[in-house]
């Protein structure tokens, strides 16, 4: 069921991450899905650029942005995570939303309603859920279930559900530390960077965004973050430590389209995104 963020949401999600830049030049031609949703790539298609900033608005790099296929995205590995635990659309409520496969050493455990994270320094860090009042208002029930782990940059990945929309939180494996993003994240191969990425091109009912964390010894630092105006990323997987192919969702061509039917045609496109190279 779509639900939407809130202003209270949204601003709290905002603290924790940078404004985003101006807006990107225009994307490439979208070919529409069939009803199946079949990705689809036009023949020719040509190349497009990001523009990126820093939080304070200064710019750091204009990326490219190549065409690719869904071949060419189908042979990169799909990285560690398995599926999201709140895309189980079985559970009634965020309270019966099952966790992710827990690691066997220990250091991540369920104690009922508990989610218990154990780094290797420091205190464990305890997750408990918020539930809605029943007599107050809505927006407020917030779970948190273990969603997997990226090895390249020691996080733990934890999905955050809410009544008003998704959100992540990554805990770090050595210390405990906290970083919250919008969208599922995914490492590069070296370890040196992060991408989390989200859209919602038929709603607009949850961010569109992309962003990108330089990982070291500490927690993930914020280098930049986009909200694209024209697509959304639903999806990145790596090639290289510089280069990741996003899975593009762009909105449906009749801006009369009924939400259920837009969901059903997105168009899907494929681009290569090329990082700048790092001493």
């Amino acid at each position: 069921m779509k639900t939407y963020l809130s202003p209270a949401l949204l601003l709290l999600l905002a603290s924790c991450h940078s404004d985003p830049p101006a807006g990107t030049t225009a994307p490439p031609p979208a070919a529409s899905a069939a009803a199946t949703g079949a990705p689809a790539t036009p023949a020719g298609a040509p190349a497009d650029t990001l523009a990126v900033a820093d939080s304070v608005g200064h710019q750091l790099a204009i990326l490219q942005l190549r065409p690719s296929t869904q071949a060419d995205f189908a042979k990169l590995p799909a990285g560690p995570l398995p599926a999201r635990p709140s895309d189980d659309e079985r559970p009634a409520s965020l309270s019966h939303v099952p966790d992710a496969p827990l690691p066997t050493d220990g250091r991540v455990q369920r104690r009922g309603e508990l989610l218990v994270l154990r780094p290797a320094q420091g205190p464990a860090v305890t997750l408990k859920p918020e539930p809605a009042a029943e007599d107050g208002p809505e927006g407020k029930e917030i779970g948190y279930y273990y969603w997997g782990s990226l090895p390249q940059v020691h996080q733990w990945v934890v999905d955050v559900a809410t009544d008003e929309g998704p959100a992540v939180l990554l805990v770090d494996q050595r210390t405990g530390r906290r970083t919250h993003l919008l969208g599922a994240p995914s490492a590069s191969p070296d370890g040196r960077y992060l991408l989390s990425v989200c859209e919602d091109v038929t709603s607009g009912g949850t961010p569109t965004d992309i962003s990108l964390y330089r990982c070291g010894s500490g927690a993930p630092q914020l280098i930049w973050s986009r909200d694209p105006q024209r697509w959304g990323p639903r999806a990145a997987r790596w090639r290289d430590a510089r280069h990741v192919v996003l899975l593009q969702a762009h909105p449906d061509a009749d801006p009369q389209a009924d939400v259920a039917t837009a969901a059903t045609r997105v168009p899907l496109t494929y681009a290569e995104l090329e990082l700048p190279a790092q001493p």
